[in-house]
């Protein structure tokens, strides 16, 4: 017979009277059909087939191939300890998930800002990836601060892609971020010469100073579309720690901190080289073809098709299709004044 104690766990962890009287029975005569089921246990048939489905699917018994079927218990140590690491497991998950929600609540009051820790990186490459996947959401802005090159290389392309679907990008510096590094300016341009992108120098610091294994190191930021914030310590060209959490108040009062410094220098990069050709060559033919926009501009293919469908988006091109007879309607591009 099968202990009460048992029987009380498998009610805790989801299975139905009748699920367990047939586990019971199963158990206790090791294989069974399920007529054999029926006929004990004074079950219908459709009883007793989806509350089979159930322990299969539990993978506390097996079935054979043979006609009729048979069904047999597995290991009841293995089967039940699987069930119980599954349980644990999904606690734990809800117990995070749940500490997790309660700091970033109150994050909103302005309590333990630097305690709320929706997910943390010491390995670079990991944080990277998950920058990946925030920037890849991002539908509006994202604002960066003082960070490494090597970082900013290493998003590059990320930023590009997000560019190319219209998310503006904001870059806040300043000198005093950094004790002799007085070209950083003209790195971070050849960084961005890609993107349209308005990069800002202050006089105030753009970066923290915080403390880090008791070294003195900097602390930049990511933050996408006033949601997520994302810290960024390091010093010089190391990144030593990234962590970051959904905190919208946090985003916003960082970003009125930054806009409201006193600003050295505005540069605002526009479209790069290639989009700026293809404007150009759209406003010296008045209307163009798109066969026509491509030879001149030498951009083919999906490349100028996002660059055309980028420029549409933000208002600065109009596209005409025109019905020119047999073939393919013709699709033309001219410039919004």
């Amino acid at each position: 017979m099968i202990a009460s104690t048992i029987v009380s766990f498998l009610n805790d962890i989801g299975f139905s009277e009748i699920q367990i009287k047939i586990y019971r029975y199963i158990l206790e005569n090791k294989q069974c059909t399920i007529n054999d089921i029926k006929s004990e246990l004074n079950l219908s048939y459709t009883q007793v087939y989806y509350n089979l489905l159930f322990l299969l699917k539990k993978k506390v018994i097996d079935q054979t191939n043979t006609k009729p079927k048979f069904y047999t218990r597995r290991n009841p140590k293995v089967a039940l300890s699987e069930l119980l690491n599954k349980k644990f497991n999904n606690l734990k998950d809800r117990v995070k998930n749940l500490d997790e929600e309660i700091k970033v609540q109150e994050s909103k009051f302005g309590r333990c800002l630097k305690d709320v820790s929706f997910y943390h990186y010491s390995k670079v490459n990991l944080a990277i990836e998950n920058f990946y996947d925030l920037i890849d959401i991002a539908q509006k802005e994202i604002i960066l601060t003082t960070l490494p090159i090597y970082l900013l290389k290493r998003l590059e392309s990320c930023l590009y892609e997000a560019n190319m679907r219209g998310v503006r990008l904001k870059f806040f510096f300043s000198l005093s971020d950094f004790e002799d590094k007085q070209n950083y300016l003209e790195e971070i341009t050849s960084v961005f010469k890609r993107l349209r992108i308005e990069i800002i120098q202050t006089d105030e610091r753009a970066c923290t100073v915080v403390r880090f294994n008791d070294e003195i190191v900097n602390m930049g930021n990511i933050i996408i579309d006033e949601v997520f914030f994302n810290s960024i310590t390091f010093k010089n060209e190391e990144t030593l720690h990234i962590d970051g959490f959904r905190a919208p108040m946090v985003a916003k009062q960082t970003i009125g901190y930054l806009n409201n410094n006193t600003v050295i220098k505005r540069i605002e990069i526009e479209y790069p080289d290639s989009i700026q050709n293809i404007l150009s060559v759209i406003g010296g033919n008045g209307s163009i073809k798109t066969r026509d926009l491509s030879k001149e501009s030498k951009v083919g293919g999906g490349k100028l098709k996002e660059y055309l469908q980028l420029l549409i988006k933000e208002g600065k091109i109009k596209e005409t299709v025109s019905n020119e007879g047999n073939g393919r309607p013709a699709t033309y591009y001219s410039l919004i004044n």
